[in-house]
């Protein structure tokens, strides 16, 4: 590993050149970030000549083909095309390529020594940086070359501000959510550094190069270690806490590579006058609140043991509404940092408390709360969140166990070919109610017309009937609305008025596929199929052993070939990029195989917008609570739809012992869930 910066005695003095090299050769050389070997010469500063910089190249190449490892090159300083790149050092010239030092040559010459060469280049006009192929495919390595090339700017774009280092050791020492235990140079670690590169507004476009031919590769080329991932269950500090801590010390000399209570206190009693007062107060106050986690920690553990196990972690995270990379990997130490330290103005996207945790896990593991646990939270400061969280989340519950399921037959015929076609509205429905998993009654509806308008009035009388046969007292919030694909691409339930106020208003509705209650007659399955593929989906979730998979436009293009594949694979949430033109036939097709499928509202949304805001949704969408809240309120004008351009089909626990029922062939709706 080798970094090299220079300042120019013909350029304007990059001021924050030093720093930005220093702390981006410490994080690289740390052994629990970069884990890169730091030697007398891996740092170099201000180098005179080109051929100081080809010099210390060369040994670090050599070394590191002698270790078997990956080079690593950072070239920082001043840049210019002539065409290629050319980096200055202390005494080049504009005038003069020859000044300057060959950057395509030198990576190309890098690449066929090294395993593998990764190259940091924050320069202007860096996008001229990366070799060309026919120098990388023809070398002495005869093409077994992995080389991948980052860049602070376009070939055209100068780089300001040391903006790439800073991004880059800000990502390394932070790490990355829901990733491995490295940083690749992949779309994950780009979306980090231009992320942190565009809270500075320079404009600059940051660009990568990867060429990998090498067959022979015993892993992928990783530029560090994931922070997210080393700070493990053994950390002291988890990575919430090295987040804030990061943010809150940015530009301090002295920081620590490495969190820990011992560090950050001798941090905090170290400080000079380059700490300015209301950052120190500020990472204080983090202190503090780290001290409260382990406190806090130590008390769940003890009192709670029913809790302490990851099923019950990650439900009781994603009830609370914490964040997705919390609730896919729940450790106790990160819930209770995010949970006590989001109080604090500092984490900007804070939703908790550390009463909404404690009740959410008492919710979860089905326990109450011992004497201990409860005097302890009635001394502690989120008493009043703890008893309203509580409260909530025992209502929603209760509420949840009472449903009104209405079953819409599958709609008839096919569309035109490339269009959704008119739909045949089916005239019958069959209604059951539901309370905590014993049925209430059932009865059928006969539409007056095969409309829209017609299914709208039969539902609004099937609604009328279930409240009579609720006990007195009770309110029906939650609707399922069990349809077909066909139906569902182009009728929106939620919508109908029928009442004072929209159906999705008044109610909780959730979409669900008719396939295992309702018999079309033409199916070639059967209900157990459909019921055992949906358990086994809804295990993996629950087990975050199941991410969001994602079909784009080629992937639904022969739906013959889609259904083929789809058979041929372990089930799986689904979601589709776009919406297609004959998006009925999609949604039919897939019906079958998808428990769980997103798709977008309409047909206007940019590519790969959509997907951002599901992924970036998708703890929301996974929390019916959330879901259902984040659909009724709309957003303020001009304001982003978020998750009302998001429609879902969602099989859940409960709707799933409802179908089991239908599993063997009776009747009648009587017979089969009497």
């Amino acid at each position: 590993m080798i970094v090299v910066a220079s300042q120019c005695s013909a350029m304007p003095r990059l001021e924050k050149l030093e720093s930005a090299a220093r702390d981006l050769h410490s994080v690289l050389t740390d052994p629990d970030l970069g884990g890169a070997e730091p030697t007398e010469d891996s740092l170099l500063l201000d180098p005179q000549s080109p051929e100081d910089v080809r010099r210390a190249v060369h040994a670090a190449a050599t070394r590191a083909q002698q270790d078997g490892g990956v080079l690593i090159v950072a070239l920082l300083g001043h840049g210019f095309t002539a065409p290629a790149l050319r980096f200055m050092v202390r005494g080049s010239l504009l005038a003069s390529s020859a000044s300057a030092l060959d950057v395509p040559g030198l990576l190309g010459e890098v690449a066929n020594e090294a395993e593998g060469v990764i190259a940091l280049i924050d320069t202007c006009h860096a996008g001229a940086a990366p070799p060309p192929p026919d120098t990388v495919a023809n070398g002495v390595r005869a093409g077994q070359v992995r080389l991948a090339v980052v860049m602070a700017a376009a070939s055209t774009q100068d780089a300001y501000g040391m903006n790439l280092s800073l991004a880059l050791t800000a990502v390394i020492r932070r790490g990355l959510e829901n990733r491995g235990p490295h940083l690749l140079v992949d779309d994950a670690l780009m979306s980090g550094v231009r992320a942190e590169v565009l809270k500075q507004g320079s404009g600059q476009s940051i660009g990568r190069s990867v060429f990998d031919q090498y067959d022979f590769a015993e892993s992928p080329l990783w530029l560090a270690h994931n922070a997210r991932a080393s700070y493990g269950t053994s950390s002291e500090i988890g990575p919430v806490a090295v987040q804030l801590l990061d943010e809150s010390t940015e530009g301090w000399p002295n920081r620590p590579t490495r969190w820990t209570h011992a560090s950050l206190t001798v941090f905090l009693s170290s400080g000079g006058p380059d700490q300015p007062p209301a950052q120190k107060v500020r990472v204080e106050e983090i202190q503090a609140g780290l001290q409260e986690c382990r406190k806090t920690v130590q008390v769940l553990k003890e009192h709670l043991p029913e809790a302490m196990c990851t099923p019950v972690l990650r439900k009781a995270a994603r009830r609370a509404g914490f964040p997705a990379f919390l609730v896919g990997d729940p450790q106790l130490r990160d819930l209770v940092e995010y949970a006590v330290l989001e109080g604090s103005p500092y984490l900007r996207s804070g939703c908790s408390s550390l009463g909404r945790l404690v009740a959410a896990l008492l919710v979860e593991a089905d326990t109450t709360a011992p004497a201990e646990l409860d005097d302890w939270i009635g001394d502690h400061r989120d008493l009043v969140s703890f008893k309203d969280a509580y409260k909530e989340f025992q209502q929603a519950d209760r509420s949840a166990r009472t449903r009104l399921v209405l079953g819409i037959p599958s709609m008839a015929g096919r569309p035109r070919s490339g269009s959704e076609g008119a739909p045949e509205w089916p005239r019958q429905l069959h209604a059951w109610v539901l309370q905590g998993g014993e049925t209430l009654g059932s009865n059928d509806f006969e539409a007056p017309t095969r409309d829209e308008a017609g299914l709208t009035t039969v539902i609004k009388a099937a609604i009328r009937w279930a409240r009579s046969r609720l006990p007195a007292g009770e309110r029906l919030q939650h609707i399922d609305i069990a349809a077909c694909g066909r139906a569902l691409a182009q009728w929106h339930p939620e919508e109908a008025r029928t009442g004072l106020r929209k159906l999705g208003i008044a109610h909780r509705v959730t979409l669900r596929w008719n396939s295992s209650i309702v018999r079309d007659g033409y199916a070639e399955w059967d209900a157990f199929e459909l019921n055992d593929l949906a358990e086994e989906v809804l295990d993996a979730l629950e087990a975050g052993n199941a991410e969001l998979s994602w079909l784009g436009p080629a992937d639904v293009a022969d739906l013959d070939v889609l259904a083929d594949r789809l058979a041929s694979e372990p089930g799986r949430p689904w979601a589709l990029e776009e919406r297609p033109a004959g998006c009925d036939t999609t949604l039919t097709a897939l019906a079958a195989y998808t428990p769980i499928l997103i798709w977008p509202e309409g047909t206007t949304v940019a590519p790969g917008q959509f997907r951002a805001t599901v992924d970036g949704m998708w703890n929301k969408i996974q929390n019916e609570q959330e879901w259902h809240a984040s659909r009724v309120i709309k957003p303020a004008d001009g304001g982003p739809d978020g998750l009302r351009q998001v429609r879902r089909v969602w099989h859940d626990r409960q709707w799933l012992a409802f179908c089991r029922l239908f599993e063997t062939p009776l009747s009648s709706p009587e017979e089969e869930t009497a």
